[in-house]
Formats: C-alpha cells, sequence, structure tokens
C-alpha cells in the first residue's frame, strides 16, 4: 500500500483528534471539507477545459443540476478521479499539517 492511498484511507476526524466531536459537529465538519475539496478539484478541472467547454459547463452550472455537472466532468475531464485523489490528499496533509503546528 502506499503512502497516497494511506492518507486516502485515513480517518480526518481522527487525525485531527476530534473524534469526540458531537456527531452533528462531526457531521458538519465534514461537509465543509467536503466542500472545499469540491471546489479544489472543479478548479482544476475546468482548468483542463477548452473554451467552448468552459461555455458548455457554465451553462450546466447555471441549471443547478449536480448530476448533468458531475457526467460532463466523467466525459470531458478523463482523470477527474485522479485529480480528485490528489485534492483529497493535499488537503488532509495541510490540514493535519496546520493543526500540528497549532499544537506545537
Amino acid at each position: 500500500m502506499t503512502q497516497n492511498s494511506d492518507i486516502l484511507k485515513k480517518n480526518i476526524i481522527v487525525e485531527l483528534g476530534l473524534q469526540d466531536l458531537a456527531e452533528n459537529r462531526k457531521l458538519d465538519l465534514l461537509g465543509k471539507m467536503g466542500e472545499l475539496i469540491q471546489k479544489r478539484v472543479l478548479l482544476r478541472a475546468i482548468k483542463s477545459l477548452s473554451v467552448a467547454e468552459k461555455e458548455e459547463f457554465d451553462k450546466l452550472l447555471g441549471k443547478d443540476n449536480a448530476q448533468d455537472v458531475f457526467h460532463f466532468l466523467i466525459l470531458k475531464v478523463p482523470n477527474i478521479d485522479e485529480i480528485t485523489d490528489e485534492e483529497v490528499i493535499a488537503f488532509k496533509e495541510e490540514v493535519i499539517e496546520r493543526v500540528k503546528n497549532l499544537n506545537l
């Protein structure tokens, strides 16, 4: 197992020492983390699109249909899974490092 796959499998709540938080607080935190990761993935994915694809993507966003956006990204960004894994890993590493630095 590689270091990256180890990081992907780690529970961020446990890694941050937040396992004793109330369940609703954990869910709220995970939701916010998920939103940040989604934004990072979208930014990277958009950079790989052509001008025409960006315009098409913009129209899809205007329709507010998450499933259509998801299907578009899968079709137009063949390495979207890899990008997602990379962003999850980077996010976890950054957050864990920041928390460690706070607890000096």
